[in-house]
């Protein structure tokens, strides 16, 4: 699959991931009202499916590690478009082993430019790179 399909599955995923925060949407149903929205290529909507099935029943794991990685802000200060983009780039990180840890790094970079702000950018790959190091710390300790 080709890196735009890719990247507008996870602009997709960003959209649903807020919704469901924000409006109280369940995901499944915040996906299928992007998806119906958007209309995405087969491609992407194949990689939506494979981000949704990850995300699906994760996401308060997702957060109790963002969380635990936040600093210089408390965790529910961290803006419901950051924590989407975090979600789905640590999620991206853990359990898509076919896209390297610099792909997804760059990627959130670039979630954080279309749908936050540029001094955001930073934060979200602060946050990453402290989850990056946790996690390879316990793959070492395993």
């Amino acid at each position: 699959m080709n890196s735009a399909r890719r990247r507008k599955a996870r602009e997709l995923m960003v959209q649903a991931l807020y919704a469901h925060r924000v409006g109280g949407d369940p995901l499944p149903e915040a996906v299928q009202a992007q998806v119906e929205r958007r209309r995405p290529h087969a491609e992407s909507l194949d990689y939506v499916h494979v981000l949704q099935g990850i995300l699906a029943g994760r996401l308060g794991e997702l957060d109790a590690r963002i969380d635990a990685a936040v600093e210089g802000r408390a965790p529910e200060r961290v803006g419901a478009v950051e924590r989407a983009i975090l979600q789905l780039a640590l999620a991206e990180l853990l359990h898509c082993e076919d896209v390297p840890a610099p792909v997804v790094l760059d990627e959130a970079v670039e979630l954080t430019r279309t749908f936050s702000t540029e001094a955001s950018t930073g934060f979200v790959l602060g946050v990453l790179d402290r989850l990056v190091r946790a996690a390879r710390a316990g793959e070492e300790n395993d």
